[in-house]
């Protein structure tokens, strides 16, 4: 049975790391539509391959299969991703002399491994460049934490390491391999933490924390608070009118009283015996019957 779920978590760990290793893509992406690296930092890939070579001699040295297929394939995406980001790197010389200093390492280390193995100074190494890279969003959760709000946090991966980290923890307890168990556990710590930001803060700065909504739901005090505003007239008060202007209101009543003296002498017109066909023209319209022969 434990043979069983063995390889149904190996292959499921291989998967799934495969795909996270596959979140470079959208960079370079992004790194060829500007035209150059600018502001993307180069480190993550170096690491990428620094740290899958370490793992991928590890596993030769224990003959693990399944670390060795998924490093095989994360030192060869890390490695064109260090490519791609040297093409597009002004100036170059900074990246290409971190680049010389990774392979020197990795070199290094071959030659070390191959005339004195070591499992345990391996798995050590290992265990130190798993934790430098799951210690890195840290810095990240130093922003979020002074502004109150997850923005910054990008949800899709925080889900991805903590998929990744939880299946190799648990890969590594069934293997008995504390070099696995104890990265991969402070990884998962770590995810933990980060989704657990979504649920206790904001999305964005004015918004309201999943955790308040549910609590204020719960508690109903958000109907509460309909309700009182219904009471007290807060939701339906009418706006008061407009106050005219007196200038406004000054005209306002001269032009009344024009059109009232205007009317009137058009009735005392009427009286005195116009013609009717002159009843129906409007003030505006001139006079013209004294001209009339």
């Amino acid at each position: 049975m434990i043979e069983v779920v063995l390889q149904v978590l190996s292959i499921s760990a291989i998967t799934t790391t495969i795909a996270l290793f596959f979140c470079g893509i959208p960079i370079c992406m992004q790194i060829r539509r500007q035209g150059a690296v600018g502001d993307i930092s180069g480190v993550p890939f170096l690491m990428g391959v620094l740290g899958g070579s370490f793992w991928l001699r590890y596993g030769l040295l224990k003959m693990d299969y399944t670390m060795i297929i998924v490093n095989v394939v994360g030192v060869f995406c890390m490695a064109v991703y260090c490519i791609f980001f040297l093409i597009y790197s002004l100036p170059k010389k900074t990246f290409t002399c971190q680049l010389i200093l990774v392979t020197s390492t990795i070199t290094g280390m071959v030659v070390w491994i191959a005339f004195k193995p070591n499992l345990d100074y391996l798995g050590i190494i290992c265990m130190t460049f798993n934790i430098m890279n799951f210690g890195a969003p840290l810095a990240g959760l130093g922003v979020v934490l002074r502004n109150r709000e997850v923005s910054t946090l990008p949800l899709p991966m925080c889900v991805a390491n903590f998929l990744v980290s939880s299946q190799w923890c648990l890969y590594g307890n069934l293997v008995q391999d504390i070099y696995i168990i104890i990265p991969n556990g402070i990884g998962m710590f770590l995810a933990i933490v980060q989704l657990s930001l979504f649920i206790v803060l904001p999305r964005r700065e004015n918004e309201k924390s999943p955790l308040e909504k549910l609590a204020n739901w719960f508690t109903g005090r958000d109907r509460n608070k309909k309700e009182k505003d219904l009471e007290t007239g807060e939701c339906s008060e009418p706006s008061s009118p407009q106050k005219i202007p007196s200038d406004v209101h000054e005209k306002l009543e001269k032009l009344m009283a024009a059109e009232a003296s205007s009317e009137s002498r058009r009735c005392s017109a009427d009286f005195m015996g116009r013609p009717p066909s002159y009843k129906s023209r409007s003030s505006s319209v001139p006079d013209i019957s004294s001209i009339q022969s």
